[in-house]
């Protein structure tokens, strides 16, 4: 799990622009298909937001393992 962007995105190739595109790299949503041209546009490149930095497994585990250390928590 991890974070999930909602962006505008505009099309490099025919100058289209999407208001409601979804970014979830953690999940898989890390292309968009421009509606006008078929161009397709990888969303980590064309953000600058990887699929670590989207990451919260980090956290998680540190939570987890702050349960196992302290099961009275």
């Amino acid at each position: 799990m991890g974070d999930r962007y909602y962006l505008t995105v505009q099309c490099p190739k025919c100058n289209f622009l999407d208001e409601d595109v979804y970014y979830a790299p953690t999940c898989g949503f890390t292309e968009w298909t421009c509606p006008g041209c078929k161009t397709k546009v990888d969303l980590e490149e064309y953000t600058g937001i990887s699929y670590t930095d989207a990451s919260n497994l980090g956290e998680i585990q540190s939570l987890v393992d702050g349960i196992e250390e302290n099961p009275e928590l």
